[in-house]
């Protein structure tokens, strides 16, 4: 009787085994062994939503100290801001669904800085305009609504002589900006629409058979290049370790001079499956670029290569010619988070720009012995060029870079009397921080009495509903520079006798 008692009682188990078993099958995604379908631990929830009352709302991403975009630390937190392993909703691992999403979860005025939703009088903060416009507002749909060759001025074919640039491609935040670090300021980015990697013959900012010389004993460097006329060399020189250097060298009034200007890593597919950008080579065969070559470390930041073998040394000492891509690089005066869009077209001093005056040389900008710099403007038109790339031109000059239907007289942009960013805000305008052509906005005609609220909205609204990102409203533009004897008999002469020397400093 007790065998059997055991005998039953373990019947009962073995069964009660099988049936739960069974029960947890039915639980079990059949494609995850061993793991049930019920998320345990939670993992994405509240990726999207702050307010769900999950404990992952609070999860600092950014750790205190560490720069989001640049810079980072390597126990940075920072990738996180961005990027979600795991769990993202867009490509390349973006937490949002988009580059615009992504950017404007944060610079939607969260971060108490670069919002470009403000309006009002915030909205020129950041010298940028505002995205966020909404009485004759225009702003640059970066949204990956258009393409890049919808750029008015651009290449609207997306075809011909752009080997290697994104015409084609959709326009969002990224195609101005670096999220990754940038070597201009407010993460502008350093190879726009492809054009710092562009040939020069192609209109592009890369040098092309930029011929190596060679340094032999007890010569100087300006020995060695005496009698070269190429406004960018390259000089190799051995040190009595074997050590092999190739550098950047620019010629100027005083002799040459190491560059401090960088190069721009990256390759594309044009020639021989792995051209690089910037590169060294024998005839026509690379025999040094970054990662290619054994011995050899590329130092593009500082406009260098040295080997770190005796078989480096030697396939640097094959070089013949190199290839060089200059990324785009604006700098811009800042205080903290200001920018003083004066500089742009008044000039700056070395101080204020924060970079070596050699820098700036070597990056394009021109130097006076007083430390004045000027060029800021030219630096920053040449940056909206590379899109707009009829638009940087001489005032009358016919510009014919793409395309001779293309041809037409355009006004002038390549001095920083007048640059693109004079005119123009970079993300977009309204009637709120539009001025008038003495200077008046919504706000300083309504705190001086002078109109009420609509009154003065009426006054400043453009016409035109799209205003072309415009810093003054309809064409008063126009009236506000032409105050000199550039406009003749018929001037702005009210402007002219409280500025004449022109457009005043913050305009």
């Amino acid at each position: 009787m007790r065998k059997f008692s055991f005998s039953l009682l373990f019947a009962i188990m073995l069964l009660g085994m099988f049936a739960a078993a069974a029960s947890a099958a039915t639980t079990m995604n059949p494609g995850q062994k061993g793991t049930s379908i019920t998320n345990a631990n939670e993992t994405g929830k509240g990726v999207d939503d702050a307010t769900d009352g999950s404990e992952h709302d609070n999860v600092v991403k950014a750790l205190s100290g560490q720069n989001v975009h640049t810079s980072y630390q390597n126990n940075t937190n920072s990738c996180a801001s961005c990027h979600q392993t795991h769990t993202a909703k867009g490509d390349s691992l973006l937490f949002a669904d988009d580059v615009y999403n992504t950017c404007t979860a944060c610079h939607d005025g969260t971060l108490g800085f670069a919002n470009v939703f403000a309006s009002g009088e915030t909205a020129k903060m950041t010298g940028a305009g505002t995205f966020g416009g909404t009485h004759g507002a225009s702003q640059h749909q970066a949204n990956d609504s258009m393409k890049i060759s919808a750029a008015p001025g651009g290449n609207h074919t997306e075809g011909s002589k752009t080997s290697g640039t994104g015409w084609g491609e959709n326009f969002n935040c990224a195609s101005c900006h670096a999220p990754h670090g940038s070597y201009s300021d407010r993460l502008l980015a350093y190879n726009p629409n492809g054009i710092a990697s562009m040939p020069a013959s192609q209109g592009g900012m890369q040098l092309e058979n930029v011929t190596v010389y060679d340094q032999t004993a007890g010569q100087t460097i300006a020995e060695a290049l005496a009698g070269k006329t190429d406004a960018v060399v390259l000089l190799r020189s051995t040190d009595a370790n074997s050590v092999v250097t190739v550098a950047q060298y620019n010629k100027g009034t005083s002799g040459y001079t190491k560059s401090e200007a960088p190069w721009l890593y990256g390759y594309d597919n044009r020639t021989d499956g792995k051209s690089y950008w910037s590169r060294l080579m024998e005839n026509d065969t690379t025999v040094a670029a970054y990662g290619s070559t054994s011995g050899v470390y590329f130092d593009y930041e500082h406009a260098q290569a040295y080997s770190t073998s005796p078989a480096g040394a030697t396939a640097l000492g094959k070089a013949t010619k190199g290839f060089l891509a200059r990324p785009v690089v604006v700098k811009m005066e800042k205080n903290g988070h200001e920018i003083n869009q004066a500089a742009y077209f008044s000039g700056s001093t070395v101080a204020k720009m924060g970079v070596s005056e050699q820098k700036l040389k070597d990056l394009g900008y021109k130097v006076s012995a007083d430390g004045k710099v000027t060029d800021i403007g030219v630096a920053m038109s040449k940056f909206c060029a590379a899109c707009h790339t009829d638009y940087l031109t001489a005032s009358g000059t016919k510009s014919t870079h793409f395309e001779a239907e293309n041809a037409a007289y355009r006004h002038s942009t390549n001095s920083d009397s007048y640059t693109c960013v004079r005119c123009h805000y970079g993300h977009g305008t309204d009637a709120y921080i539009m001025k008038d052509s003495l200077g008046n906005t919504i706000k300083s005609l309504v705190d001086s009495g002078a109109k009420t609220d609509s009154e003065a909205l009426n006054y400043m609204q453009d016409n035109n509903a799209s205003s072309a990102l415009k810093k003054f409203t309809n064409m008063s533009v126009c009236w506000a520079c032409h105050n000199s004897s550039h406009a003749e008999s018929i001037k702005n002469t009210e402007r002219s006798a409280d500025h004449p020397n022109g457009m005043p400093s913050g305009y």
